[in-house]
């Protein structure tokens, strides 16, 4: 059975607070009285829930008020013509998997409105076939009053939703801890729905969490010493969609040469399910990490095309690159074995990795590998990384390559390419470096 999105086409169907406003001009010469909340109306309730209360609104229109008695009463003949009328395939829920808990109710001449209550079996209704197929018709009587026989019907469809318990900003977190004094991070475990628990959160961190991510994905990420960290957990409370535990980091027991990581993951809820995004890595460095390429100065090119020098593949435009010389309109070698770009960074940094962004177009693939040197003085270099983007079934146009631990450092920076997928032609897009200034 498949629920069809098709709902019947109750006339002047009006939302809840169509209550609060002024009906004394409906039916000015015969009071009549309807459900606001009329036609298919979804009960949404959670998976850990046992039961909810659903509501029904009767009013009294008319210019001048009238009192009455109201009441509602099953109407299984409703769910027979709602699926003529629409081709759907609702199925009438059994009276076992509800209890009218308030069926009568009073309307005033002052108080124009009663609210009829029904209570529905959530987990009966939970154990059912294709358990959002079900509705509960329902059929407003009146005495004192006559009904308006167009809107007196509400078929009530449970419809549960998914309780899951989420970890904010999941992945990998750059953390920064030179920028501020404070050292104390947070993991935000989070819920979308309206949380009306309390619940007990259960978290795991440190070395084997992280061992089993960098397994997982391939990566070498370097722990946080569990002796440089206090995790204090935190647990949900009713009424809050957050619970937001802290990380103290004990900086001393750290050296500046590198990244650290600690992961931590939502390990479980004592009422809800954990969902998938439930893993931060906190990625800390104790140095500023920098993007300096406004303040390089180009030292050399040995090749590149009019139109595609140097500069194009640091100014943060991905249509504009640099590309090899391969004919007499440019600087330079034609089709070299490797063409190379020196820039003067103005500082000494470590290398921490980078990110290539090749071009875009069908020639994608021209950048296939090369290398990344370092010196202090632009004459001695000391190679700080290698890539390789693979043969010409990668056509991704981006690659992040990152290093932990930080080894190489210097002033000067040399991008050296010489592998293309199509004979020797060379491009990039964009060299964007992680870098960290080294502090004498």
């Amino acid at each position: 059975m498949k629920l069809k999105n098709i709902l019947i086409p109750f006339a002047g169907v009006l939302l809840l607070t169509a209550c609060e406003k002024d009906h004394r001009n409906d039916n000015l010469t015969d009071p009549r009285v309807y459900i606001v909340n009329n036609g298919v109306q979804n009960a949404i309730y959670y998976d850990v829930e046992e039961t909810i209360d659903f509501d029904i609104y009767a009013y009294s229109s008319g210019y001048f008020g009238q009192p009455s008695e109201v009441k509602v009463v099953p109407d299984p003949d409703a769910v027979e013509a709602l699926n003529a009328a629409n081709g759907s395939s609702y199925t009438l829920l059994g009276e076992e998997y509800y209890q009218i808990v308030k069926d009568t109710g009073s309307i005033t001449a002052e108080g124009r409105r009663a609210t009829l209550t029904v209570r529905l079996d959530c987990k009966g209704i939970m154990a059912l076939p294709y358990m959002n197929d079900y509705v509960l018709p329902l059929r407003l009587t009146a005495t004192g009053t006559e009904v308006n026989e167009k809107l007196n019907t509400i078929l009530i469809n449970p419809r549960m939703q998914e309780t899951e318990v989420l970890a904010e900003n999941a992945g990998v977190v750059e953390i920064d801890l030179s920028a501020t004094d404070a050292n104390t991070l947070e993991f935000t475990a989070y819920t979308e729905f309206n949380n009306k628990w309390d619940s007990e959160m259960e978290y795991e961190h440190g070395d084997a969490v992280l061992a089993a991510y960098n397994a997982e994905h391939g990566t070498q990420y370097i722990p946080l010493p569990e002796s440089a960290y206090t995790f204090t957990a935190a647990d949900l409370k009713a009424g809050s969609n957050k619970a937001v535990s802290t990380i103290d980091i004990d900086k001393s027991n750290l050296t500046a040469d590198r990244y650290y990581t600690l992961a931590v993951r939502l390990k479980g809820n004592s009422k809800f399910k954990i969902g998938e995004k439930n893993t931060v890595l906190y990625h800390i460095s104790l140095l500023p990490i920098y993007d300096s390429r406004s303040k390089w100065n180009l030292v050399s090119c040995s090749s590149y095309q009019n139109g595609g020098d140097p500069a194009r593949m640091i100014d943060d435009d991905l249509s504009t690159r640099w590309e090899s010389r391969y004919n007499n309109t440019g600087e330079g070698d034609i089709n070299p074995n490797e063409a190379s770009t020196v820039w003067d960074m103005g500082k000494t940094y470590y290398w921490c990795g980078m990110t290539l962004v090749r071009r875009s177009d069908s020639y994608v693939t021209d950048l296939r590998a090369g290398y990344i040197e370092l010196s202090d003085d632009g004459k001695n270099w000391t190679k700080a990384q290698d890539f390789d983007f693979g043969d010409k079934t990668n056509t991704s146009t981006t690659g992040t390559y990152a290093v932990e631990q930080w080894t190489v450092s210097g002033r000067y920076v040399r991008l050296a390419v010489n592998a293309s997928n199509r004979n020797k032609l060379y491009s990039v897009s964009e060299f964007v470096p992680v870098l960290a200034e080294k502090t004498k």
